[in-house]
């Protein structure tokens, strides 16, 4: 994908300051952090969401004045925040400096599995616990077309799907099951990866969203579980032969 197209993308990120507004989601420890957030749990709020979504590339290299000098802060807080990114396992530091963590395929696959297992159980409670209202946001983000100012459908369907997504995991109604989601968000359908699908291949992850809708209106947690959970594989059985993995 050309640069441009990730410099677009950086500059829709910087202004969503945590990961978890990329779904509207919002964990308890984060609720506190955003009461009063230090300079350095905005750099990691910042930079955790770029990785997660494609923004920042795998391999590349992280420079810590270059991030200050983005983020409009000093080096402290970014190398805070680039600690705590290598705790999650998101960045890493060798002897040429920081870089974003490129998975394997078994990592890819452990992130998967894990995926499939905590979503899919959300899945299942949101098609029994779920407002009826939020059944209509669903609805609503399932009928959302890309507008006559998107410059890439591919861009759109990334969103989509994570508003989707999100908006499910927060129908789960377990706020502990929430946070774990979030707490695992390593990797997702992102802008890098959303550019190697083709029209057919975003075609059927969306059919797979309104399947899962389907059974979620239907009250039916069995269905919305299995459903969900052959999404997710089905995804990444795309990923394993579109990357370098």
């Amino acid at each position: 994908m050309e640069d441009v197209s990730f410099q677009s993308k950086e500059k829709k990120m910087s202004a969503n300051v945590t990961p978890n507004e990329l779904g509207g989601q919002t964990s308890v420890g984060d609720e506190r952090e955003l009461k009063s957030p230090s300079l350095s749990q905005v750099a990691y709020r910042r930079l955790r969401g770029e990785v997660v979504s494609g923004v920042l590339r795998p391999n590349e290299r992280l420079v810590e004045v270059e991030l200050s000098e983005r983020l409009g802060m000093s080096r402290t807080p970014v190398r805070d925040a680039l600690v705590r990114l290598a705790t999650d396992g998101l960045v890493s530091r060798g002897k040429h400096g920081w870089t974003v963590h490129e998975y394997t395929r078994e990592e890819l696959l452990r992130i998967y599995e894990t995926r499939a297992a905590l979503e899919g159980y959300a899945a299942r409670l949101c098609a029994v616990r779920a407002s009826d209202e939020e059944l209509v946001v669903m609805a609503g983000i399932l009928d959302e077309e890309p507008g006559e100012d998107v410059v890439d459908d591919a861009d759109f369907w990334v969103d989509q799907n994570e508003a989707f997504h999100s908006a499910v995991v927060r129908g789960c109604g377990n706020p502990r099951l929430i946070e774990l989601i979030e707490r695992n968000a390593e990797f997702y359908f992102n802008y890098r990866v959303g550019q190697m699908y083709t029209v057919d291949e975003l075609q059927r992850s969306l059919d797979g969203h309104r399947e899962l809708f389907t059974a979620l209106e239907a009250r039916d947690g069995d269905a919305a579980e299995r459903i969900l959970r052959e999404h997710l594989f089905e995804s990444v059985a795309v990923l394993l032969t579109k990357g370098r993995w």
